[in-house]
């Protein structure tokens, strides 16, 4: 799409790779949904510059084999849960084990149909979706989460960029724990013609949180190492060595103001990609397959992996109980700035 078409405002259902699709287009932005699987994001560009910012599958069957690698699919709840098992309260959830080392991960909305409940023109820079996910007794994975509950997302697109709002509502007449991230799959690099090289991220981590051979959480947290401390410094390539780390949030403070999220940087073109996130988001993983791989995850969560499991206060892991009737509202952005 040319420049004279990067500022059109439209919002439109179409189809991706035959998948039913939503395509927004707003503030020189466009991002492609497919709310049957996951209501994943699974393309955003910014026209005007030709970037393309997150990691987008080349065809329908690779984005099917691993949902959770491309755009930004939604982890309910998110990552690793210890043998699928935990207790709260006088309730034992068991989740199917389906990774390595006899754990759960990732849940089960990135997979799932949503419904798409409203489009938006908003005004000649913004367009909106709603999609929503309703689990009732009806529900296939009722059984071993035995919750009446309504998530809905509202994507909000204008030259501000991407706003993602999320809003869960406990409806179940038991309380339900909450934990909630996103496998935020950003593209390095995002300039066509830029190379791995020009890029650094920068991220609002505090404290490394020790795993165990099975990648969950001892319950004891780390001091950055030198090299981590680059991603609260100057920057840290995010290719090369493998990444699968996971991290305390600890917001960064530049020039005086408190920033809390992602800054992947391309220092040849003096851009910056922003991905802010809401302060409920108070765990980090980075992750980034095998390290060459054409792309970074910033994964902001509300829990720390295998959050239930943990000997720890509720105020350390992140792990929420959400009253029957209680909703719980945050908010993340994805934006280009150029670099001052």
């Amino acid at each position: 799409m040319g420049q004279q078409n990067s500022k059109i405002t439209t919002i439109e259902h179409t189809n991706w790779q035959g998948e039913p699709a939503i395509r927004l287009c707003a503030g020189g932005y466009e991002a492609i949904m497919l709310p049957k699987i996951g209501a994943n994001v699974i393309s955003l560009k910014y026209l005007e510059e030709g970037l393309h910012i997150l990691r987008t599958p080349e065809d329908l069957a690779s984005f099917k084999a691993r949902p959770q690698s491309y755009g930004i699919p939604v982890l309910f709840p998110p990552n690793r849960i210890e043998d699928g098992t935990f207790i709260v309260g006088e309730s034992t959830y068991h989740f199917p084990i389906n990774s390595n080392h006899n754990n759960h991960i990732h849940g089960f909305l990135h997979t799932r149909p949503w419904v798409v409940t409203r489009l938006d023109v908003l005004d000649e820079d913004a367009v909106e979706v709603e999609v929503v996910f309703t689990a009732d007794k009806n529900t296939d994975f009722f059984p071993y989460f035995p919750h009446e509950f309504q998530f809905t997302l509202v994507y909000h697109l204008s030259s501000e960029g991407l706003m993602q709002k999320a809003s869960i509502t406990n409806q179940s007449k038991q309380p339900m724990p909450f934990g909630l991230g996103y496998h935020t799959a950003l593209r390095v690099p995002f300039h066509p013609n830029s190379s791995p090289d020009d890029y650094r991220l920068l991220i609002s981590i505090g404290t490394r949180w020790e795993l165990n051979e099975r990648m969950l959480p001892t319950g004891v947290q780390l001091p950055l190492s030198d090299e981590e401390m680059d991603f609260r410094g100057n920057g840290k390539r995010p290719f090369g060595p493998a990444l699968d780390n996971h991290y305390t949030a600890l917001p960064l403070i530049i020039r005086g103001t408190s920033f809390h999220g992602a800054k992947l940087e391309d220092q040849s073109k003096n851009l910056r990609l922003i991905y802010e996130v809401g302060e409920n988001y108070k765990h980090w993983m980075i992750w980034n397959g095998s390290g060459n791989d054409g792309f970074i995850c910033p994964e902001p969560q509300t829990w720390t992996v295998n959050a239930p499991n943990l000997s720890l206060p509720h105020e350390i892991t992140g792990l929420k109980i959400l009253a029957p009737g209680e909703t719980w509202k945050e908010t993340c952005r994805l934006y280009i700035r150029h670099i001052e």
